[in-house]
């Protein structure tokens, strides 16, 4: 059976079992299993390591397709699939890449422990210490997007000399807690909670001493890119949605202008409204895509420019602030083609609004819209990677 056909019956099997998956609350990681097992946490691995060796272009379509089919999924790997592109950007004859890839080409799949509370802006508290021939971890993570679904983490932490890094911990260490404490509306499944290291031990050789080894330039835009697939995909679940519900509905009101919902102009019309966002927002993702593709190429032959970094960092901000409003906009009008009995549990339509909601939260728009318009007037953007904390409160006199 070909890559396409592998992921497409899971990805099927996924979105039959996405409602009653979230109404129970069920992590499930029989669900990832398949993925794994299908190629999809190594499409961008080159085959030599054991993975599909896909292009962007080629990779991403795969994660608007499980973005449709459950983007609890997609954010939960989200991470994972970060971390390979940390390691395609690595030199090819660095023995750590060739290490993880090979482990990934295996089925490996990696979360993630970097976001803080109480913390200031750019502030990291988790530490890396040494104890005789030892390096110990400690320190509590949240947001942990995906760890619960993972074999091994990849936690930011600080040294002795206050010099930031990636310790690599297997899941199951000695020490690691993990806690599915995350209670957002949207992107329940997530397992987006709370990592606690209690003096895990670190493997030397699982350091990385220069974590943002892809630089910041083009960080951002890699990062915004799996929440736009992810977008995307919603989209494509709520014209799905939508146009099933209409076309299985009998009930229809005595002011409507035909007896059938599914034969209503006024219906047909709404329907045809949501397709046109979600035909919008795939195609802003699509262009978007291929000029991240391009940075990518001049990243890896080393022609890569700081106006390179600057204009894709300003083109994900931008493909946010017209795809973000056209999904919600599509959750909210998808409703308008039905009664109450659109508002049912059973059927989770709400889903596709409370998961666009979060995953826009992320990375509110008005500080990237704010940026464009700011690069505008003054063509003053670089890129840089954004970091988020708390202001300390101040002790008592």
């Amino acid at each position: 059976m070909s890559l396409d056909h592998r992921l497409r019956a899971v990805f099927d099997s996924i979105a039959a079992d996405a409602v009653a998956r979230e109404a129970d609350h069920r992590i499930d990681h029989a669900a990832v299993d398949r993925l794994r097992r299908a190629g999809y946490t190594r499409l961008r691995v080159p085959v030599e390591y054991g993975g599909a060796g896909l292009t962007l272009a080629e990779f991403y379509p795969f994660v608007v397709e499980l973005g449709a089919a459950d983007p609890n999924l997609v954010q939960a790997l989200r991470a994972h699939l970060l971390w390979v592109e940390q390691l395609l950007a690595r030199p090819a004859e660095d023995p750590f890449r060739e290490r993880w890839l090979r482990r990934i080409g295996d089925g490996v799949i990696v979360g993630n422990a970097v976001t803080e509370v109480n913390n200031a802006a750019g502030q990291t508290t988790t530490r890396l210490l040494r104890s005789g021939d030892r390096l110990i971890l400690n320190g509590t993570k949240f947001y942990s997007t995906g760890t619960l679904y993972s074999d091994w983490i990849m936690a930011v932490a600080v040294d002795e000399e206050g010099e930031e890094l990636w310790a690599m911990v297997p899941t199951r260490a000695e020490g690691v807690e993990l806690r599915d404490d995350w209670d957002g509306f949207g992107q329940r499944l997530t397992a987006s909670g709370t990592t606690i290291f209690h003096g895990v031990h670190v493997d030397p050789d699982e350091v990385i001493r220069v974590p943002y080894s892809s630089g910041a330039g083009h960080g951002q835009a890699l990062a915004q890119s799996v929440h736009l697939a992810n977008l995307a995909g919603i989209a494509l679940a709520i014209v799905r949605d939508a146009t099933a519900y209409v076309a299985s509905r009998r009930r229809s009101f005595s002011h409507a202008t035909t007896a059938l919902p599914a034969d209503d102009p006024q219906v047909q019309q709404v329907l045809g409204e949501i397709a046109a966002q979600a035909y919008a927002a795939h195609a802003i993702f699509t262009t978007f895509v291929a000029e991240l593709e391009g940075v990518l190429t001049k990243v890896a032959a080393g022609t890569a420019t700081d106006e390179d970094f600057t204009t894709i960092d300003l083109h994900a901000y931008q493909a946010q602030l017209a795809i973000v409003p056209q999904v919600l906009q599509a959750a909210t009008t998808l409703f308008e083609v039905g009664g109450a009995s659109a508002t049912s549990r059973t059927r989770g339509l709400d889903r596709h609004w409370r998961n666009a909601r979060v995953l826009a939260q992320h990375n509110p728009l008005i500080y990237r819209a704010r940026l464009v318009g700011s690069h505008l007037l003054h063509g003053n953007h670089q890129a840089v990677q954004y970091t988020v904390g708390s202001v300390p409160q101040k002790e008592n006199s």
